[in-house]
């Protein structure tokens, strides 16, 4: 066996361990869980998936695992076609000669959408195939190495980001936030060029992207024209800056943990009585957190509090706006600021994160009603009978939006304009607007739910009634 050859197996046997150290029972007495590998039939992935093959023939787990390739046929080259048959016979190739069964799985995507450029277009696409075919339980392996690392390194610090870009591509991770297959990649300490002469020794065939040689896409010219002068003036330095990634990641991690736990602490001791509690399901940050603090600091809470739930953080230039905007702005503005697909709102002393669609102008809504649990709008209904003081009389009612002069008298309250009332309740002005309005057939406001039950409309003590909530779904 070759050098090289060890060097590759070494790889896999790490990734087996961490099977391993997830599998729901060591035994396997569950299922099979599936390999997936990301095939494009370049070299990187034909080595990927020759190396384990040859890894699983040489170990004693073949039968541990179902093996299949996965090649998504983006359209966009002349030889597209002759890719996925390439990637098809590979498959073949490689189950016969380490008698494995690999099925390959070829889908075709369109990219005729590509406002966000050709090259996140077919991204998106490939990640969408492998949310459509990876589970809970499988493994999707990539073919991403060493270089691939080390450029994603220079081009994110020149884009000026902080340590969670700075990290680099992470050797596993959730495939998604809603999907749990784990994507590994076994090569991720390997060089290009181990690849390439892996390749050469095993005499595999593979594909050349012809779009790889177009310099006009930025990582392209990072691979084409300026890391080789890089590495030609400092030809050891890849496993140096290597070992810098990997420590910028560990201190990333161990940053974003403690400050976790701070705003996990700190957050409870206070925040149930400022939110309304159908809210309290959204991610939301207390400001008097970070008061204190100076304004570097404050960009590392934020940016730790939202890395929990979204991928995509503001930018070094969005920082600033955040802080100014937002976190300066006094207890009576309701600003947001919005990048990406994102929304950060302010209300009161709490910033809310919520898609970007939710704001949304929603047609106003009229619906009959008999106490059933429906969805409405940025949320659900949910209703039970119950003898609880203060649920509503049953009946035949409506639910509509909030209209400008609302009026309601709340059980053993005054009569207000609903403006007051949303206040007094902490509901944020960009939540009212979705929020529903329970009304008899005279439009008088009954009930609005997960607040209040009005005079004349709620049930005697002891008799059954309707106890109405709503909660917030779907923000994320």
């Amino acid at each position: 066996m070759s050098v090289e050859q060890c060097v590759f197996l070494s790889c896999f046997d790490r990734c087996f361990a961490f099977l391993q150290s997830n599998s729901d029972a060591t035994t396997y007495e569950n299922p099979p869980k599936t390999l997936w590998v990301g095939l494009s039939a370049g070299v990187d992935s034909t080595v990927l998936l020759h190396s384990l093959a040859s890894w699983l023939s040489a170990t004693a787990v073949m039968d541990k695992f179902a093996v299949k390739a996965l090649h998504v046929h983006h359209g966009l080259s002349t030889n597209a076609d002759a890719w996925a048959e390439q990637a098809k016979q590979l498959c073949e190739q490689v189950s016969l000669q380490f008698a494995i069964d690999i099925e390959c799985v070829v889908e075709r995507v369109d990219l005729t959408s590509k406002s966000n450029g050709i090259e996140q277009a077919a991204r998106i696409a490939r990640y969408q195939m492998f949310e459509q075919h990876c589970t809970k339980n499988d493994f999707l392996l990539q073919g991403h190495h060493l270089d691939d690392q080390l450029e994603t390194f220079f081009m994110r610090a020149l884009r000026g980001s902080g340590l969670t870009g700075l990290a680099g591509i992470p050797f596993r991770r959730p495939l998604s936030r809603n999907n749990d297959c784990q994507i590994l990649r076994p090569l991720l300490n390997i060089e290009k060029n181990q690849i390439i002469e892996y390749a050469k020794q095993h005499n595999l065939i593979w594909v050349d992207d012809e779009s790889n040689l177009d310099d006009s896409y930025d990582r392209n010219w990072w691979r084409n024209e300026l890391l080789p002068k890089i590495w030609q003036r400092y030809p050891n330095k890849k496993q140096t800056l290597a070992r810098s990634i990997n420590t910028l990641r560990d201190e990333q991690k161990l940053l974003q943990d403690l400050i976790i736990e701070k705003i996990d602490y700190d957050s409870k001791l206070q925040e149930k009585k400022l939110i309304h509690p159908a809210l309290q399901q959204i991610p939301h940050f207390n400001i008097s957190l970070i008061e204190s603090l100076d304004q570097a600091r404050c960009f590392s809470y934020i940016r730790a509090w939202l890395a929990q739930y979204i991928d995509i953080l503001p930018s070094a230039t969005h920082m600033p706006i955040i802080y100014n905007e937002l976190v300066l702005s006094g207890l009576s503005s309701t600003p947001i600021f919005t990048w990406d697909n994102w929304a950060l709102c302010r209300y009161k002393n709490f910033l809310y994160l919520i898609k970007n669609n939710k704001f949304q102008k929603n047609k106003k809504n009229i619906i009959n009603w008999q106490g059933e649990t429906l969805a409405w709008q940025m949320g659900q209904i949910v209703s039970n009978k119950t003898q609880h003081d203060f649920s509503l009389k049953p009946g035949a009612y409506t639910i509509r939006n909030w209209q400008a002069g609302d009026i309601a008298k709340p059980v053993g309250r005054s009569t207000r304009k609903m403006k007051k009332w949303w206040q007094d309740y902490h509901v944020p002005a960009w939540a009212r607007e979705k929020w529903p309005i329970i009304v008899n057939k005279e439009d008088t406001i009954v009930a609005v739910p997960g607040l209040f039950v009005c005079d004349n409309h709620v049930v005697k003590s002891g008799q059954l009634g309707w106890h109405i909530e709503y909660k917030l779904i779907d923000i994320l």
